[in-house]
């Protein structure tokens, strides 16, 4: 199956930084450290030094947002770490989703990335039934659990609900996929009624046919599908090298 993969990340990292990443990696765990050892070299690089790993892109009205709230600049090494790691597991989520379009655990076809005002929403497509389903994505620690004041998953339902039209009462159209743990529980009980999905590192809920949107499962999971893969992780980059 041939897969277009559209992500910016494809241009923004060098090869070498791709064939270390994405080439040498054959778990999540290891996919995941090496994402951190790059991140950790750039923190170390200040805004006036181009590192060889990455190059981000910001927009004016960003770099005006950071200097009217004194914030730390854009390009400084921290900055442009942590933008890196977004950038490149946002583009393993594209792949992964992508991978799979008729696959009803992850119910997502026609995905299509956000890359204007993604207030909240990283991507977007149909499930089975033809109804639009919002995903965000979020590059976190193993055993992080996700909360809505930290990783500001209001904005992700607030804009699911006002922009795609999806209803506070929809199951399963909200789709959170993120290398942490898990949504806190009272998270997903209060700002979500037990209605959003999520695919972590080593689980997920909502996603099995028959599955409460409550109940987490260890069936299916970021590990199950890639864990010892090759055939994930060389597609995943022959499509990448097709497009570098």
């Amino acid at each position: 199956m041939k897969i277009q993969l559209k992500h910016s990340a494809i241009q923004k990292c060098s090869q070498a930084c791709l064939d270390d990443v994405i080439g040498q990696s054959r778990t999540i765990g290891a996919f995941c450290g090496k994402i951190n050892k790059v991140a950790d070299a750039i923190s170390l690089i200040d805004e006036k030094t181009p590192n060889s790993f990455y190059v981000p892109v910001y927009s004016d009205k960003d770099i005006e947002i950071a200097k009217s709230k004194d914030k730390i600049p854009p390009l400084s090494g921290i900055n442009v770490a942590n933008k890196f790691k977004g950038d490149i597991f946002e583009l393993f989520v594209e792949f992964f989703i992508k991978m799979s379009p008729i696959d009803e655990r992850v119910d997502v076809y026609d995905y299509q990335l956000v890359t204007k005002d993604d207030t909240g929403v990283d991507g977007w497509g149909y499930n089975r039934k033809g109804e639009v389903v919002t995903v965000q994505v979020k590059y976190r620690m193993w055993d992080w659990q996700l909360t809505s004041i930290k990783e500001h998953l209001d904005n992700f339902r607030w804009t699911s609900y006002k922009k795609y039209d999806i209803k506070p009462e929809d199951v399963g159209r909200m789709l959170i996929v993120t290398t942490g743990k898990e949504i806190h529980w009272k998270t997903l009980e209060r700002y979500f009624s037990g209605k959003v999905r999520c695919i972590s590192n080593n689980a997920s809920y909502g996603c099995l046919r028959g599955a409460n949107n409550k109940t987490i499962d260890d069936i299916f999971s970021l590990q199950s599908v890639a864990n010892y893969s090759n055939v994930f992780w060389k597609s995943f980059k022959e499509h990448i090298d097709e497009r570098k």
